[in-house]
């Protein structure tokens, strides 16, 4: 039973893996951080520190997996939103431009 719990949360953090995987694609690749808040990803970021920081204290091997994940998928997210603040893709401009003729 103990395995199947396991295997379960590594799926889970499968999920968490692919979930960001898009969103530093798109920020590495089009150079674009619309959308991104900073502070937001960086409260994200602490709190995924915490959380591994606890989940060493109780032993939880795939809650420190996960975490880890977390803590380095956001760190990057953070670094390449940095590095491209206030750039914006061609896609992210229509919208922006649509939603500005709209209001």
């Amino acid at each position: 039973m103990a395995n199947l719990l396991s295997m379960i949360g590594y799926i889970g953090t499968g999920l968490v893996i692919g979930a960001y995987a898009p969103q530093i694609w798109h920020l590495w690749t089009e150079h674009c951080s619309a959308g991104i808040s900073e502070r937001a990803y960086a409260l994200w970021a602490l709190a995924a520190a915490v959380f591994l920081g606890h989940s060493f204290m109780i032993g939880d091997a795939v809650f420190m997996v996960t975490q880890l994940v977390n803590l380095v998928a956001m760190a990057i997210i953070l670094v390449i939103a940095r590095r491209f603040r206030n750039q914006i893709c061609a896609a992210h401009a229509r919208q922006l431009h649509v939603r500005e003729w709209f209001c």
